[in-house]
């Protein structure tokens, strides 16, 4: 609204301008006619010609000055339109009538200009979308490439162990409970995936349900280590839990944290090697932070920049037992409960992560 404002300003203006203009030769025809020069009876032919002229040359020359950028303008959102994301040439089709008019009453080429920078920062986030779209899809493709190794390790021992045991070989006890077991835990491999990409799907779609309860969440934390600890993919890793309150209620969706919670512990597991420290704190100020510290390998600035990112795999620091989701699903949960995460790593320096939630007694 303040843009067009100024541009009837500027056409009134000109206008005003124009009305000088045929003023003056009102005037020098009236001079004329004192000083007999012209004939009194041909003045207003005279006048009229001239002022008729002068409106003609007027409306053309403005209209030129106002069409010319918005024919440029018009262009190049079509060109957008048309998945064309650069910049179209910039025509000038008379170029030495920008000299003849005065500076100040250029001030609309000011305007166009402001459009035109609106125009170019979109087509600057149109470029940047399309680039972040097919590194996404890229990300998506290598992902699906590891998802499917990852399926195919387990069920190529699924169907190994399974033909061995419909075999003829007379199998122990023993052997027949070591082949179960393992078939057992790459089925929950296998299950574990399905579920994270479900999860993410419905987290996508806007379909995730949270369910609030009231629970002791130093209670509920440290039995998420416990369990973690008792884990036996957690064999030969130092888990702790430390806290400098001893109770506190809040509503949370127990499923949900319980999983959010568990895929970072499980990411300090099996992206450092055994013997690594990790620890689970609970602090309390004005709102609930949980710490997740860990002195193991660390992340490059890479990895942490894309950390949260769908579908992205590092196959630098990946292993068999990450679906490679297990960050953004955490990610994804906390969000859902009005909280907030963030990471800190570097290289052999370990890895902390901070998760703020709101104290829900207090709302």
């Amino acid at each position: 609204m303040k843009i067009f404002f100024r541009f009837i300003f500027h056409f009134i203006s000109i206008l005003g301008l124009l009305a000088f203009f045929m003023l003056f030769i009102y005037i020098l025809l009236a001079q004329l006619i004192t000083n007999f020069m012209i004939s009194p009876h041909y003045f207003h032919i005279y006048a009229a010609i001239i002022f008729g002229i002068s409106f003609v040359i007027f409306a053309g020359l403005y209209s030129w000055y106002v069409i010319q950028p918005m024919i440029y303008l018009i262009s190049w959102i079509k060109d957008l339109s048309q998945g064309k994301l650069e910049k179209p040439y910039k025509k000038t089709y008379l170029p030495s009538f920008k000299k003849i008019i005065p500076k100040w009453l250029r001030k609309s080429t000011h305007y166009f200009e402001e459009l035109e920078d609106h125009i170019e920062q979109l087509t600057y986030t149109l470029e940047e979308n399309k680039r972040l779209q097919k590194q996404l899809d890229q990300s998506k493709k290598e992902w699906l490439s590891g998802v499917s190794h990852d399926l195919k390790t387990p069920l190529s021992y699924l169907k190994a162990y399974s033909s061995l045991l419909l075999s003829d070989y007379k199998w122990s006890e023993e052997e027949k409970t070591n082949s179960l077991k393992i078939i057992y835990e790459k089925s929950l491999n296998i299950e574990s995936l399905i579920e994270d990409m479900n999860l993410l799907f419905q987290s996508e779609n806007g379909d995730l349900l949270v369910s609030l309860k009231d629970v002791d969440i130093i209670d509920f934390v440290e039995n998420i280590v416990i369990d973690m600890a008792n884990n036996p993919i957690a064999e030969g890793y130092n888990l702790s839990f430390e806290t400098n309150i001893y109770s506190l209620h809040m509503k949370i969706d127990q499923k949900l944290m319980i999983r959010a919670l568990s895929n970072l512990i499980l990411n300090a597991i099996v992206h450092n090697p055994p013997g690594t420290d990790i620890s689970i704190s609970i602090s309390y100020y004005e709102e609930i932070s949980i710490h997740i510290k860990d002195n193991g390998i660390g992340m490059d600035e890479d990895t942490l920049k894309h950390l949260f990112e769908k579908y992205y795999r590092n196959s630098k620091y990946n292993r068999s037992h990450s679906s490679g989701l297990g960050m953004s699903i955490a990610q994804s949960f906390i969000i859902s409960h009005g909280g907030k995460i963030s990471v800190k790593s570097k290289i052999n320096e370990g890895t902390s992560i901070k998760i703020s939630l709101q104290d829900t007694n207090n709302y």
